[in-house]
């Protein structure tokens, strides 16, 4: 039975815009259609987002009981058991979407300096900057140089915290089961390896899950898989002391009665998990042809596919003007700083029965190819 936590370089040539382009404030986290919008002066409905990791093709929720929402949610005990089925590990814990525990593991954990990718989901280190973290960053692009980093990090000063995002988002590094476990035998006592393994549904027989250290905190995101962002559902699995820490974080009614009741449906539907990585995978082969025109052959753009999203690392000057063509067009991808120099246009996937947003996606390659011709 699950063990629950409180119930226990230069500008592309292609990319020679001629249109004139409004500089717009701040960048756009992924999904935010209101704000895109609002700058764009687009309707809700109007817009292809790509701009999210998500499967396109939610979990069907179905006919949801008039009882989950008049009763107090406290945690169903089948919550937790469906998750550890689930996942492969039954030191679970239940919580509002991962995003909570980023917020507050630094706040749970021993106030060590943390060892986290120079580029990957910010969230975790603007937390643990705003609790006085030391924070060391190693290189999240480049296999070889990234374990060399840390090798060399935990070798010097093994009294600190370890993040691993795996695979990473937005450069899909991915470390091995076996590498992980052994930088967590490399830590001094009362230090741990955070994996957010956020994208790991797809192919779950990369998890750490199968094999737990003790000093290992691994986060899940429901719903990216499921596509079912807005339940704002997640798992934290950690030994029993760090599972308490995050109870006393989150409080109680950590997790809405609707969100437990379609978890519970999601996590033990089999049939439809294998038809969904099947369907994602399709769907992923489709996007990315959709968008390999304008990055085929150009030795400024490195490219990286994960089955939910892709990853285009360009110049930033180019990174911009098309991440614009784009969003006057209603077409939202995501657009991630690295450096000075360079950015990441991260694209989700398009289901392969959407026509219509395939035809806009190709349509606005189309006109960016024609418009910026050498």
């Amino acid at each position: 039975m699950a063990n629950c936590a409180g119930h226990d370089a230069a500008e592309l040539g292609i990319f020679t815009l001629n249109i004139a382009i409004k500089t717009t404030p701040g960048e756009l986290h992924g999904g935010d259609l209101y704000t895109a919008s609002q700058r764009y002066q687009i309707e809700l409905d109007q817009w292809v987002d790509l701009s999210t990791g998500l499967n396109p093709q939610a979990y069907p929720v179905g006919e949801i009981p008039q009882g989950v929402f008049t009763r107090l949610p406290y945690e169903l005990p089948q919550l937790c058991q469906a998750a550890a089925e689930y996942y492969g590990d039954d030191n679970v814990m239940a919580v509002s979407g991962t995003q909570l525990a980023i917020q507050s593991l630094p706040m749970c954990l021993p106030q060590h300096d943390i060892l986290a990718p120079q580029v990957g989901y910010q969230e975790h280190v603007l937390h643990w900057g705003k609790h006085g973290a030391n924070i060391s960053r190693y290189p999240s692009d480049n296999m070889k140089r990234a374990i060399e980093f840390i090798d060399k990090a935990l070798l010097k000063n093994p009294q600190r915290h370890l993040l691993i995002i795996n695979p990473n988002n937005p450069t899909g590094l991915k470390f091995t089961v076996q590498q992980i476990k052994l930088w967590a035998s490399a830590l001094a006592k009362g230090c741990n390896v955070i994996v957010d393994e956020a994208f790991m549904d797809v192919t779950p027989q990369d998890s750490v899950l199968a094999d737990l250290s003790s000093n290992m905190i691994v986060l899940r995101s429901f719903g990216k898989f499921f596509g079912l962002a807005g339940l704002r559902l997640g798992f934290v699995f950690a030994n029993q002391g760090i599972r308490q820490a995050l109870q006393q974080k989150a409080g109680l009614w950590a997790v809405n009665g609707p969100a437990q009741y379609i978890a519970i449906k999601a996590l033990t539907d089999k049939p439809w998990q294998q038809t969904a990585r099947k369907d994602i995978h399709k769907s992923a082969f489709f996007t990315q042809s959709l968008f390999s025109p304008l990055f085929t052959n150009n030795p400024a753009v490195k490219v990286h596919h994960e089955a939910l999203f892709s990853s285009y690392s360009l110049p930033k000057i180019s990174a911009g003007k098309l991440f614009e063509f784009f969003a006057h067009r209603g077409i939202l991808i995501r657009k991630i700083a690295v450096n000075e120099q360079i950015c990441i246009l991260r694209t989700g996937i398009i289901h392969h029965q959407d026509m219509d947003s395939q035809q806009r996606v190709k349509q606005c390659i189309q006109d960016f190819l024609v418009s910026n011709r050498i």
